[in-house]
């Protein structure tokens, strides 16, 4: 069965067991590792100081209730809130400190996502669905921490805790304890069970929520289109075709989660009610009080208390283990572009470039060669117009100048070094791209601009606006340069919108340019009031000009025509006339 759009953008992680899990994200656990030790600590000594409590209330009901003597009452009550106070507060110190490990695990798993993400080309990203990636960074990662931080503590101090309780309620009557322990097995076949369902459960709801985000950010984006072609009611139908197969997940997960505690709760009667027939039998024949009793049924509740929380957390872990799974695909994930060991940082550049028998292709679409055999060469301050029709390779060249795809074979060089031999910051100061699509962030003019250059100071970034004709507009703003632009500078005009990517281009002054269809999407007046600025965004530079425009074509020294020979691409230069 062919497989939809939503499934193959939306990849499904491989399935690895918990241990293999926890030992994955170590790494992000490492530097909070001490405070995660103090935790547990503290969360031990808490348990601690309420089994000396029960002990104290004990001796309450031996010493003073039963035989009443209300003198001692006095000393014991003071001491059971001096420790149950001692305790309440070593409890609460042990859930801050936890707490604080947990977020600081979130940070930085979240941030090693992103940089992850941030090394990969973006013809690598767009190929994931953002809605799917973006879930995988918030409630993903999220899970992850309830699994491999929260989950840890809460069971490392359930065993404690169990341990503890245990331990008493041995010293307090041996037969009572081994009489409880006939539950144990249903604990332990429970625990074993409904793990590994709940597991294989969140693992397919997970997948489906990813799922959901993505339909529903792909439909909203995509407004203007459904909207254009009366198709408002299809977007909501997906949503809502892909929402009921989230629900139907989320619905069997809970069915089989929720059976989980209530066969603990039996299990927890069962050995009450055990407590109560053998302890009724020792205290007929003395040898339990009933102050020992009452404190044994106390002991009790704290151990079904961590042994529930335990078999609970099985569940917990076969939940969240879904989320792991697909937090661990992002980390796995590794760029094709890589630096070369030893690769070099040119000081400065002169601008000269040079491409040899170049050749480059998509395997995962066709893996006909887009490129195929290309050479040229280009003299500092050098203009090179590259034309064709859609899909002749135009965009490709500009992806492979700034090493967002390395070529099948040949080569390209900046002052005779190979860019594989570059670092990749390196390359990029070198080489500054105008992509098509000139995104403005969420962010201030200013800030905008100076993207490329944080540093930079107000009267640079109000030349670099001067030299893009974007200064006059921009005074005109609200509020000058701290005018917070919408995503994808949605309050700017097409136009306005490219000045801005232009002075932002201006400011990182690199030798080399990429202008990728600079006028592509304006109308001729917006086009033509853009060419004054790109010529002097372009004069002195060596500039590679992918356009299909040639008005914009001849502003250059050189054009190559790709698409126009028998093999796909004439790759010899022609002089315009």
């Amino acid at each position: 069965m062919a497989q939809s759009s939503t499934d193959q953008l939306v990849v499904r992680a491989p399935a690895v067991s918990q241990w293999e899990m926890l030992r994955a994200f170590r790494p992000w656990l490492r530097p909070d590792r001490w405070l995660l030790l103090g935790a547990v600590c503290l969360l031990a000594l808490g348990s601690g100081g309420e089994v000396v409590s029960v002990w104290l209330f004990k001796d309450l009901v031996d010493n003073v209730l039963v035989p009443r003597r209300l003198g001692g009452f006095w000393p014991l009550a003071v001491g059971m809130t001096a420790v149950t106070a001692v305790a309440a507060l070593l409890t609460f110190a042990g859930d801050y400190t936890a707490r604080r490990v947990a977020e600081g695990f979130v940070l930085r798993l979240r941030t090693s996502c992103v940089e992850r993400l941030h090394t990969l080309p973006p013809d690598t990203l767009r190929a994931r669905w953002h809605g799917d990636t973006v879930a995988r960074l918030t409630s993903d990662v999220s899970s992850v921490e309830e699994f491999a931080v929260s989950g840890v503590i809460d069971g490392a101090s359930a065993v404690i805790s169990l341990t503890v309780f245990t331990a008493a309620a041995f010293v307090l009557s041996w037969q009572l304890a081994l009489a409880v322990l006939v539950t144990a097995p249903v604990l332990w076949w429970s625990a074993h069970y409904f793990g590994d369902r709940i597991q294989e459960r969140s693992r397919e709801a997970r997948c489906r929520e990813g799922r959901v985000t993505a339909v529903v950010e792909e439909s909203l984006a995509n407004a203007s289109v459904a909207h254009a072609y009366n198709q408002r009611r299809r977007e909501v139908d997906r949503v809502r075709a892909e929402g009921l197969g989230l629900m139907r997940a989320q619905l069997s997960t809970v069915r089989i989660a929720g059976l989980y505690p209530a066969v603990l709760e039996v299990a927890e009667v069962a050995g009450g009610l055990v407590v109560v027939g053998v302890g009724a039998i020792e205290m007929v024949h003395g040898q339990l009080t009933l102050g020992g009793l009452l404190a044994f049924a106390a002991f009790l509740t704290q151990v079904f208390g961590p042994a529930t929380e335990l078999s609970s957390l099985v569940g917990e872990f076969a939940e969240a283990s879904g989320s792991a799974e697909r937090v661990l695909e992002i980390d796995r994930l590794r760029s094709p572009v890589r630096e070369r060991p030893g690769a070099v940082t040119l000081p400065s550049v002169r601008g000269e470039l040079e491409c040899s028998d170049l050749r480059a292709s998509y395997p995962a679409k066709s893996g006909a060669p887009l490129l195929d055999g290309l050479a040229f060469r280009m003299a500092p301050g050098e203009v090179l117009a590259v034309t064709g029709p859609s899909g002749a390779g135009k965009s490709t060249l500009g992806k492979l100048l700034v090493r967002f795809m390395d070529p099948d074979t040949g080569c390209i060089r900046v002052d005779g070094v190979d860019l594989r031999d570059m670092t990749l910051e390196s390359v990029r100061r070198a080489v500054t791209l105008l992509p098509q699509s000139s995104l403005v962030f969420r962010a201030s003019v200013r800030d905008n601009i100076a993207y490329g250059r944080p540093g930079a100071s107000d009267e640079e970034i109000a030349w670099a606006a001067r030299a893009a004709d974007a200064d006059g507009f921009v005074r005109a703003l609200p509020h000058g340069y701290a005018t917070v632009l919408g995503q994808d500078g949605l309050q700017l005009s097409g136009g306005q919108n490219r000045r801005i990517a232009l002075a932002r281009a201006f400011l990182r002054a690199g030798a080399i340019l990429v202008l990728d269809e600079p006028t592509a999407g304006l109308d001729r007046t917006a086009a033509s009031r853009l060419m004054t600025p790109l010529r002097r965004l372009m004069s002195g530079r060596t500039t590679v000009l992918i356009t299909h425009d040639p008005d914009l074509a001849g502003q250059a020294d050189t054009v190559i025509a790709l698409g126009q020979g028998d093999d796909d691409m004439a790759g010899r230069p022609c002089h315009l006339t």
